[in-house]
């Protein structure tokens, strides 16, 4: 019984921490490259976006931009889908974190 109520409980604590970290995500189904700077902080590199959705996306309002930093992990390739889309003229769907200024972008991908 108690092996079983201690289960319970540290389910209970491992779910509140995925809803807790997952509050702050936001996504946005069209979004465009305003500009790609290089910065000394963090990956190295940030990302104007621009929501082009009739809709807010999160924190950014229809017509609206923000400034997103890359992940460390995966800025390479963030960076080089990030490129493909401004050079293409293609738009984005992004999932973020809009809880920090600038933002962090978690997962991106290019729309034909």
């Amino acid at each position: 019984m108690c092996k079983k109520s201690i289960m319970a409980v540290l389910a209970i604590v491992v779910m509140s921490m995925f809803i807790a970290s997952a509050s702050f995500a936001a996504t946005c189904g069209i979004m465009s490259v305003v500009s790609v700077a290089s910065t000394d902080s963090g990956s190295g590199a940030q990302v104007w976006l621009k929501n082009e959705t009739t809709g807010s996306c999160g924190v950014i309002a229809s017509g609206g931009q923000m400034l997103f930093n890359l992940p460390s992990t995966t800025a390479d390739k963030t960076m080089a889908v990030i490129l493909t889309a401004m050079s293409l003229q293609k738009k984005l769907w992004v999932a973020f974190d809009d809880s920090t200024n600038p933002g962090m972008i978690q997962i991106i991908s290019m729309q034909n």
